[in-house]
């Protein structure tokens, strides 16, 4: 047999140089510091990012809020200047009624005694207005009287020269005020707003005695009527109209 060669012994392999493991595991630090730093970086851009964000959040909605704010500011505007000219609008018709008011009163006042009766005493209409409703039969009963629509506050003139024997709250009527007139008829005024005389004070024809008002069982504001001839203060009623036209006193629309 053939002999083998005999076996090389190996030597075992020597350690890198000191220096060299020194420089790997220098590099290893480094490179783990980098990444530590660029994570620590990334991580600090995230939160910025974050941040940001919530302040564009909040900005934005504080943009929506005062958007919303603003059209509740210009619709509150809008509302508050239709107000003032309803108002300013409310305000000149009624000037414009107590004018016109105002000059059919002193037309009124300026004919104070335009009618007389046979013994001499003066007469004038009541009421400035339009004629509402008629002496006679209304909705299944008798209406007692002539209505005279006018604005609320339009002056009451005393029918003719008297004393007045009641004045103050009546039913039906609200406030009422009865004049028994030196004729002897008793004249009333009803639905008045407000009363300017008493019981037993006496007054002249055409004096301002009440104005126009609403009150007690009415539709709208007007002046009720009634002539009592014969001097009793709850019956006795005739037609207003005819009995003013006898004195001189036109009343139109019945």
């Amino acid at each position: 047999m053939r002999s083998r060669p005999p076996r090389r012994s190996r030597r075992p392999r020597r350690p890198p140089p000191r220096t060299t493991r020194d420089q790997a595991a220098a590099a290893e630090e480094q490179a783990a510091a980098a990444k530590a730093e660029a994570e620590a970086q990334l991580a600090a851009q995230e939160t910025a990012v974050d941040q940001v964000a919530a302040q564009k959040a909040a900005l934005d909605q504080q943009l929506q809020d005062a958007q919303v704010r603003l059209l509740q500011l210009q619709g509150e505007r809008n509302a508050f200047e239709v107000w003032q000219a309803q108002k300013r609008a409310e305000e000149e018709a009624a000037a414009a009624a107590r004018a016109a008011a105002e000059a059919e009163a002193a037309a009124v006042r300026s004919s104070v005694v335009s009618g007389r009766d046979a013994g001499g005493h003066g007469y004038v209409r009541p009421a400035v207005g339009r004629t509402s409703s008629c002496y006679g039969a209304r909705w299944g009963v008798t209406h007692f009287g002539v209505d005279i629509a006018a604005p609320i506050g339009t002056p009451i003139y005393a029918a003719t020269t008297g004393t007045v024997v009641r004045a103050g709250p009546a039913t039906g009527f609200g406030l009422a005020v009865y004049i028994r007139g030196d004729d002897g008829a008793v004249t009333v005024y009803g639905h008045v707003n407000r009363y300017f005389v008493a019981a037993g004070e006496r007054v002249g024809v055409g004096e301002r005695i009440a104005e126009v008002g609403n009150r007690g069982q009415s539709t709208g504001p007007h002046l009720h009527f009634e002539v009592h001839p014969g001097g009793s203060l709850y019956s006795g009623q005739v037609d207003p109209v005819p009995w003013l036209a006898a004195r001189g006193i036109a009343v139109s629309g019945c």
